[in-house]
């Protein structure tokens, strides 16, 4: 469990959230499995090849990372004391081939379980800058009203085309995509 905003944002937004971060004093992670982890007190950490990334709160506590079975480092982000100072971020993968937009997120996890089977909270200092950048995601991606067309499985509408209305935390330029035939996905 923990707090999401889930949004489609592209690259160039994502560098905007990012530089948030930064001021707001977190360091960045590359979400990556490499024999050295990509950090740093900058957004050139952020590229376009990687699209999953972790705001690290140093002030809310340690990372700790693990050695998967190649021999290659990465961040432990879940059921750790480091994953109570980390803050999940991503950006969409827009694929001009497929036509589509990945949905992408911002997560931070509602604490962790230690040895002893005793729940240890995420800290204070955690959820007031994950709610800070959540807060900015909302103002470059904007809760959208979008309409779809979906083929029906209820009883009385079967294999109909129906509308449907639903909200998304979408960018203007992720929007104006989707309004050229890209799916979101």
């Amino acid at each position: 469990m923990g707090k999401q905003i889930n949004y489609y944002m592209e690259y160039a937004c994502f560098l905007r959230l990012a530089e948030k971060a930064l001021e707001l004093g977190c360091e960045i992670i590359r979400n990556e499995h490499a024999a050295e982890i990509s950090r740093g007190f900058s957004a050139d950490i952020v590229t376009p090849d990687c699209i999953h990334y972790y705001f690290y709160v140093p002030d809310a506590g340690e990372l700790t990372f693990g050695t998967d079975m190649y021999g290659k480092r990465y961040v432990q982000s879940y059921a750790s004391a480091g994953g109570n100072a980390l803050i999940e971020a991503g950006f969409s993968c827009i694929s001009d081939a497929e036509k589509r937009i990945s949905r992408a997120r911002l997560y931070c996890t509602t604490g962790y379980y230690d040895a002893d089977k005793v729940f240890v909270p995420r800290p204070d200092n955690t959820a007031k800058i994950y709610n800070t950048l959540a807060r900015y995601a909302k103002k470059l991606a904007p809760f959208t009203e979008l309409t779809d067309t979906r083929i029906s499985m209820q009883d009385e509408t079967y294999l109909q085309e129906i509308e449907y209305i639903h909200k998304e935390y979408i960018t203007p330029h992720c929007l104006h995509l989707r309004n050229e035939a890209y799916a979101l996905r």
